[in-house]
This record gives C-alpha cells, sequence and structure tokens, in this order.
C-alpha cells in the first residue's frame, strides 16, 4: 500500500495564531555565530496541547525532539499516507500543509504534518547568494572572489551551520516516515511546500523509505537549484510538481519542468494549480485532490 506523508493540521487558536505570526528568533545578537541554529521548535507546546489528540512526538539525534500532527483517513479504504513538510517559518497546523492534510484525509489518504523552521538570518544569507559561474550571477572573478573571502571571513562555521540545519530537517522526515510506516502505511510518500521543497528532496535521494515525492509551489534557493536537474536522474520515485497557475514555470532564468524533462528525470509529471495569497482551504483542497488522483494513477 502506498503512504504519503503529509505535514497539515487543523487552523489553531487565537493564541497559538500569535506565536505564529511572530515567531520566536533562533539567536540574539549577542550569541556567538555557532548558536544561529538553535532550533525554537515555534509553536510546538503549544499545538501539542492544543491538538492533544492528533500530537505525535518524533524521537531525534541527542535527546532532541519534533511535533507532529496526524491525520488519519476518513474515508476507507485508506489508501495510504504522506508526511507533509510546512513551508519555511510554518508549523504543523499553520500555513497550506494543514488543509491539504485534512483534505487528504477526507480522500482516504492519512497525513503527518511537520513545522519547519525558517533559518537563521545569517544562514539565510548564506543561502540566497548568487551562485558563481551561473547565469545572473553578476559581478566579475575579482569580486566573487573577494566576497567569498569576506564571507570566510563572517563566519568560519558557515558550512558546519548550514549541515546542521538541514540535518536536523532530514532526521525529522525520517521520524515521520519511520512513524508512518510503524502505524502499517507501506511505502508513505513526501510532500514539501515552497521551500521545503528542497529538503523532501534532499531526503528521498538519501535513501528515504519514500515512494514518491510531491512539490506544492517549489521554491529553491541559488545553491540548491544550480545542480537539482542533475541530481534528480539519480531519483528513484516520481514526482508531481505542482505549480501555481499562471506562474511561467518558476523563478527567473530557471524553468524547473524543462530543465528537469531536458535532463531525461524519469516519473516527473507538472501540473498547475489554483493559487491565492495567501494559500486558503480551497488551495488545500485543489492540492489533494490533485495529489490523491495522481497517487491513485500510478
Amino acid at each position: 500500500m502506498a503512504v504519503l506523508v503529509a505535514v497539515a493540521l487543523p487552523a489553531i487558536a487565537q493564541d497559538e495564531q500569535s506565536a505564529e505570526q511572530a515567531p520566536e528568533s533562533p539567536v540574539s545578537g549577542a550569541e556567538p555565530v555557532n548558536r544561529s541554529l538553535v532550533w525554537t521548535g515555534t509553536g510546538e507546546r503549544g499545538l501539542s496541547q492544543t491538538f492533544s489528540d492528533a500530537a505525535v512526538w518524533l524521537e531525534l539525534e541527542e535527546g532532541e525532539r519534533a511535533l507532529g500532527l496526524f491525520y488519519p483517513e476518513t474515508r476507507l479504504p485508506a489508501r495510504g499516507a504522506l508526511v507533509v513538510l510546512a513551508d519555511e517559518g510554518e508549523t504543523a497546523a499553520s500555513g497550506l500543509a494543514g488543509a491539504v492534510a485534512r483534505a487528504l484525509a477526507a480522500r482516504g489518504w492519512a497525513a503527518l504534518t511537520l513545522g519547519l523552521e525558517a533559518p537563521s538570518p545569517a544562514l539565510q544569507r548564506r543561502l540566497a547568494r548568487p551562485v558563481v559561474g551561473t547565469p545572473g550571477s553578476g559581478g566579475n572573478d575579482e569580486a566573487a572572489t573577494e566576497s567569498v573571502m569576506i564571507d570566510v571571513m563572517e563566519s568560519e562555521n558557515a558550512d558546519d551551520l548550514e549541515a546542521r540545519y538541514r540535518n536536523r530537517i532530514s532526521q525529522v522526515l525520517e521520524a515521520g516516515l519511520a512513524e508512518l510506516i510503524e502505524r502499517g502505511y507501506e511505502a508513505p510518500a513526501l510532500l514539501g511546500v515552497g521551500g521545503a521543497s528542497i529538503h523532501v528532496t534532499d531526503r528521498t535521494l538519501d535513501g528515504a523509505s519514500a515512494s514518491a515525492l510531491v512539490w506544492v509551489a517549489p521554491r529553491f534557493y541559488p545553491v540548491d537549484r544550480v545542480d537539482l536537474p542533475d541530481r534528480l536522474t539519480s531519483l528513484g520515485a516520481s514526482l508531481l510538481d505542482l505549480h501555481p497557475a499562471g506562474s511561467g514555470g518558476g523563478e527567473p532564468g530557471w524553468t524547473a519542468g524543462e530543465k528537469l524533462r531536458r535532463a531525461g528525470v524519469e516519473g516527473y509529471q507538472r501540473q498547475p494549480i489554483p493559487w491565492f495569497s495567501p494559500p486558503s482551504a480551497v488551495v488545500g483542497d485543489a492540492v489533494a485532490s490533485r495529489v490523491a488522483a495522481w497517487l491513485e494513477s500510478r
């Protein structure tokens, strides 16, 4: 039985919404650089109390844990399950994840939603830098070299900062998949919203036990975007790319669908979806409808 893991939850109480709109800063100005990755678990304690019946604490390395919200299928027969990773800065209940999870459950697909802490400001600046030598990166080689030297001087721990951030997200996804498998769902699927798309992709490429991969309105940092088509040629799972209708197929200078097709990525399918900003329950239902239909057609 195919399994999809989704990260989505119902709307939370007003006090939790306030917490989500103003998430804690992961680090204060007085803390050293290596504290920039402190995981605040934005809203997790409050969410676990608000959604006590759905809350699932996932055990990670070094005694850490992460909150997931489990939505069992509400229509039989059960079709499978997904792990849904919310967009950057969203909890397991906020944003599009919750709406998608509820709509999937109504279609016979269980979902486990997970929140995604946004990168610290220092890490975000690092991830957003243009990649030297790619179209649109701008500047000459001398200026680029000088920029790199300055970056190294500003933070000698930059590589470690990024690695620890990505590693923790990978741990959370693996724990989410394991939770679904333990509940009897074989071969779950992974779904990532917005900036979460690269993380579900990395986990799948690293050998996760996921039967399928879904991107919803994917966004990628330059450092991830540059070699993604080549990396996906080794993808062992089918990939559904849902993009907002009229978006033109991706970010300026890089059309995901075209590059993936040129790279010969098998099992890749791209579909437009209606979109409103911020995403509403209507969008969540549309996404769930496309995902369920695609999974059932495989």
